[in-house]
C-alpha cells in the first residue's frame, strides 16, 4: 500500500520537507532528517545541536521545512551550548501545556450555551474527538475558518459602535 506512510514502501510516497540541503557531499545525516519528515512531518519538534546540521537546515534564508501545500512544517530549534536533549525537553512541555490549555478553553467553549454558533460548537466538538489523531489538522483548519468567519462578521456587526 504506497499510500501508507507507516510502511517502508509507502513513507517513500509522502513528501519530504528537507528535500535539498547545502550538507557535505557523503554527509550520511541528510537522508536520516529526509525520511524522519517523511514520517512524522508537520507534527515533528527538532531540538538540533548547533553544528553542520545548523548549516545544511538553513543554508538560505527561510524556514528549515515546511509542506509546500499547507504551509506547516517541523518546530525546529538550536541550541548552542550542545544542551539539546534539554532543550528539546523543555520545547516538548511547553507544546504539551500549551495544548492541554487550548483543549480546556475549547472543551469550555463548545459546552456553553452562550453566543457561539452550532456550526462553531459543532467543529469544536469534532476537534476534540480527533484530538489525537492526523484527522485533527484538518478539523483545526475547519475551525479556524469557521472561526475567522464569525469573526469578520462580529466585526461587520460592531464596526459602526466602534
Amino acid at each position: 500500500r504506497a499510500s501508507d506512510k507507516t510502511s517502508v514502501k509507502g513513507s517513500q510516497f509522502q513528501q519530504p520537507l528537507m528535500e535539498f540541503s547545502g550538507a557535505c557531499s557523503g554527509c550520511g545525516e541528510t537522508p536520516y532528517l529526509k525520511l524522519v519528515t517523511q514520517l512524522f512531518g508537520e507534527r515533528m519538534s527538532i531540538a538540533n545541536a548547533t553544528g553542520c546540521s545548523s548549516v545544511y537546515g538553513g543554508h538560505i534564508a527561510q524556514p528549515y521545512a515546511v509542506h509546500s501545500d499547507t504551509g506547516r512544517g517541523p518546530a525546529w530549534g538550536n541550541s548552542l551550548f550542545e544542551d539539546n536533549a534539554e532543550y528539546g525537553y523543555g520545547m516538548r512541555m511547553a507544546a504539551a501545556q500549551r495544548r492541554k490549555t487550548v483543549i480546556r478553553l475549547v472543551e469550555n467553549v463548545a459546552s456553553s450555551a452562550d453566543g457561539v454558533s452550532s456550526e462553531l460548537k459543532s467543529a469544536m466538538k469534532r476537534l476534540l474527538k480527533v484530538q489525537n489523531e492526523d484527522a485533527s489538522l484538518e478539523a483545526a483548519d475547519a475551525l479556524t475558518s469557521i472561526l475567522e468567519r464569525e469573526k469578520r462578521k462580529s466585526t461587520e456587526l460592531t464596526w459602526p459602535l466602534v
